[in-house]
């Protein structure tokens, strides 16, 4: 996942996307359509709220160790679930008012705008002047065949089995095919898919040669990664005073005490820039840490891993290459679906 960090915050990229998107649509359909603009604002604001706070239902205990942790974190799949259930709803509430005209120019500008700032920050420009075109072309003159256009972009971008481009397939089906039935299931998949998009998965895998990780831990032992007989190893860059560190330790905690078989988890203490001894203290006893955490007394691994926000969490294979890297907290959840990606290394 892509994060922006702004000071202590790590804000995904996926979601400054889409709420620019919403942004940007509403503006440019306040004049048409009022009832369903409104109505379409409602709902997507709805989705997210719930999705949101669904976190404090689903994780009430991790919630009252962290009460910070309710702005890192969501209701994971649950939530998703949650805030669908609400949506259909409202939708079946306000059905009366919908107007589809309005609502696939609306969809269209979301798509178009959200695949711009997503491209862009990926550094992806040709792709991202391309959907820059299309934006034109959807602001000069409204037509179905550009729906059309933005499918063939997508499966051409993302291929045919992105969320995106099925729901965009959804969409010509409900265009062209015209049933009720169908306009009323596409909105449900559209609203499904914001969650997806939010999530905003990474699909390659890139395996990356590190030193291997060789420290002292808070007991005063050596720990050496390459005499551990893990084949994958969880590594969390953290530090006392970061407060996303301290609103994902519960997670960690959790993932801890219920490690998947040949999966070790491990904390690296960035000493060297952090607030002390005493501190590190104090942080493990708040939290309950039980795992390893090992000390980076002159920065050195953290240098070699080029930790540059904290926290970090990389996914080492058992000959110490990099896997995957996570910047920003993360949940119980996130890990748990980590080592499922990778289950393979756990098979060899």
């Amino acid at each position: 996942m892509m994060f922006i960090s702004l000071g202590q915050f790590n804000i995904p990229v996926a979601w400054l996307a889409f709420i620019l998107a919403i942004l940007y649509s509403d503006f440019r359909s306040r004049k048409v359509g009022v009832a369903t603009n409104k109505l379409l604002e409602h709902l997507v604001f709805t989705y997210i709220l719930v999705w949101k706070f669904s976190y404090i239902l689903f994780s009430l205990s991790d919630f009252i160790k962290a009460p910070l942790s309710l702005v890192y974190f969501d209701g994971g799949l649950k939530g998703h679930v949650l805030a669908l259930v609400a949506l259909a709803f409202i939708l079946y509430r306000k059905r009366q008012i919908l107007v589809w005209a309005d609502i696939w120019i609306y969809w269209a500008r979301v798509v178009t705008i959200f695949s711009v700032i997503s491209l862009g920050f990926q550094e992806h420009w040709l792709y991202a002047v391309i959907w820059l075109l299309v934006l034109v072309l959807v602001e000069r003159k409204y037509q179905h065949g550009l729906l059309l256009g933005q499918f063939l972009l997508l499966a051409w971008l993302n291929g045919f089995t992105s969320s995106l481009t099925l729901v965009q397939l959804f969409v010509l089906l409900t265009v062209y095919l015209k049933t009720k039935q169908a306009q009323y299931l596409v909105v449900t998949g559209i609203l499904s898919l914001v969650a997806m998009m939010l999530v905003d998965v990474e699909k390659a895998t890139e395996t990356i040669a590190h030193e291997m990780i060789d420290l002292p831990t808070t007991t005063g032992e050596m720990y050496s990664l390459s005499e551990q007989e893990q084949k994958l190893t969880v590594v969390n860059f953290f530090a006392t005073w970061c407060p996303p560190c301290k609103a994902e330790m519960p997670h960690l905690q959790s993932f801890a005490e219920d490690l998947p078989a040949g999966v070790a988890l491990i904390g690296v203490n960035l000493t060297d820039r952090d607030n002390g001894e005493q501190a590190l203290v104090n942080f493990m006893e708040t939290y309950e840490v039980t795992y390893p955490i090992l000390l980076d007394e002159s920065d050195e691994v953290g240098t070699a891993f080029r930790v540059m926000s904290i926290p970090t969490t990389v996914l080492l294979n058992a000959q110490g290459e990099e896997l995957e890297r996570l910047v920003g907290p993360v949940s119980e959840e996130v890990l748990r679906q980590l080592i499922k990606k990778h289950q393979t290394y756990l098979e060899e």
